[in-house]
């Protein structure tokens, strides 16, 4: 029945349903893309993060069913005993835990939505001493948008802070599913019951929380203990409860650190959806330098891309972004096709990464020997996956012994760099800073969730081959059923 329901809905048109139905939610800019698949991207002024996703009736995220209501998502930040949040929310639990709501400060909307220029939505934000300027970004076409928290300390003290970034799940119209955590990634994951059996499986739809700064935490339970973890003002206890079982669920990054007066720091994450329960592929990105003549240095960057899931992903681009003081050397690739190039943006294609494997490749760039240049990679699936990103900043060492031996010669100033046009950048390639990237010794990193229930699915990486990344369609719930248990909210 359910997946009748969903062809009903194809059939009529879904994306221009849900726009239309959405028209009063209205109150400030947001992305709407009729051509997908996250059709709807609606940030509020306090933080909520709403969603909708083609071919659902209802957002990603719990909102009462609401064509008005923003979602139970958002970003959240503890202070002491105060706990800064949405100015609103729709469940009885999310209410009960004592929130205080961010003062709007602006909210702006820029690009167009390609991969060249993609939408920008800016909110700024205040609390507690602190000043939070998010960004997320969105392009056409991908499963995924990114979210980068700037967090900077207003007040004349230094302070200690929990950031959150925490939803009530609702996916393809349901309120009920499983949960994951991938600790190659960090991801912690919604996961819908399996479109056939209708159990855990890794061909259920899912939503996850990609952290892409290091140092993170993870929770994943009902909807109502996730919320009791916020109120405790604490960093999150990196587990995964009753995630085999069917239930009214929700999920949660945090971050904890002290920052300094005046100081600031980002965070980042992607939020990505697969209907094809696809797992994101993590990277890894490291630098071998070997200094050369007049203070410059030809250096070996090495990538690891690696494949989670249990079928072959074909990527459909790697981007390399260098910092201004590099420079690529061409004809220097090894294991990928030579990249189109850019200014200082390189784009890889056509590599295959096998099942449960993964893929290594290398190039040369030339600059100083005194400072390691910043190389940041990042990219996508012909499937939609995201390649999650990573730079050269996040590893002090190589471990990539295939890396051939830097000795090319370095490109002189007048030698031109191939000029084809290529695709820039992808939305989720918002970066940590070196300081970012480091933990404080209150943020141990997580060392993987494990199931109450034991069930292999519910802990996920590189040689489980389990999907945990995006989200798909699988029907719209039954509605007596939601009701009755959105009535125990």
């Amino acid at each position: 029945m359910r997946l009748s329901k969903k062809l009903v809905i194809a059939a009529l048109g879904s994306a221009t349903l849900v726009l239309n139905s959405l028209a009063a939610f209205a109150a400030g800019p947001m992305i709407e893309d009729t051509e997908g698949p996250l059709v709807r991207i609606a940030i509020s002024d306090t933080l909520n993060c709403s969603i909708n996703y083609q071919g659902d009736r209802f957002n990603e995220f719990y909102n009462s069913r609401s064509a008005q209501n923003p979602a139970d998502c958002g970003t959240f930040l503890a202070v002491g005993s105060e706990l800064f949040g949405p100015g609103k929310l729709n469940s009885p639990a999310a209410r009960r835990m004592g929130r205080i709501a961010w003062t709007p400060v602006s909210q702006t909307k820029s690009g167009t939505g390609t991969q060249a220029d993609p939408w920008v939505l800016t909110t700024v934000v205040r609390g507690g001493g602190f000043e939070i300027t998010q960004t997320d970004t969105y392009s056409t076409g991908n499963d995924f948008y990114a979210t980068t928290s700037s967090v900077k300390n207003i007040s004349d003290a230094a302070q200690d802070f929990t950031l959150y970034h925490a939803a009530d799940c609702y996916l393809q119209d349901n309120d009920y599913g499983f949960g994951e955590y991938d600790e190659s990634t960090g991801t912690v994951i919604c996961r819908a019951e399996d479109p056939q059996t209708g159990k855990h499986t890794d061909r259920g739809r899912v939503e996850q929380f990609v952290p892409t700064t290091a140092g993170s935490n993870y929770y994943y339970s009902s909807f109502n203990e996730v919320w009791n973890k916020l109120k405790d003002r604490a960093p999150l206890p990196n587990k995964l409860e009753r995630a085999d079982s069917s239930r009214d669920n929700g999920m949660a990054l945090s971050w904890t650190r002290t920052l300094e007066p005046n100081a600031t720091v980002d965070y980042s994450l992607v939020t990505s959806f697969s209907p094809k329960g696809q797992v994101a592929l993590s990277s890894a990105t490291c630098a071998v330098a070997q200094p050369g003549a007049d203070s410059t240095a030809t250096r070996t960057i090495g990538v690891t891309i690696t494949n989670p899931n249990r079928d072959v992903k074909s990527v459909q681009t790697v981007i390399a972004t260098l910092s201004d003081d590099a420079t690529y050397v061409p004809q220097s690739v090894s294991g990928a096709p030579e990249p189109t190039v850019a200014g200082k943006v390189l784009t890889f294609k056509n590599l295959e990464l096998p099942a449960n494997g993964s893929v290594k490749f290398s190039f040369l760039i030339a600059g100083s020997a005194e400072v390691t240049p910043l190389v940041k990679i990042s990219g996508t699936t012909t499937s939609g996956a995201a390649i999650v990103e990573s730079d050269t900043s996040q590893s002090s060492t190589c471990d990539f012994p295939e890396l051939p031996t830097p000795g090319q010669s370095q490109p002189t100033p007048g030698q031109s760099q191939p000029t084809p046009g290529q695709s820039q950048p992808t939305a989720e390639q918002s970066q940590s800073t070196p300081e970012q990237a480091q933990s404080t010794p209150e943020q141990a990193q997580p060392t993987g969730g494990k199931s109450t229930e034991g069930n292999k699915l519910a802990r996920t990486g590189a040689n489980t081959g389990v999907a945990i990344a995006l989200v798909g369609l699988l029907g719209v719930a039954g509605v007596g059923l939601v009701a009755a248990r959105r009535r125990a909210h």
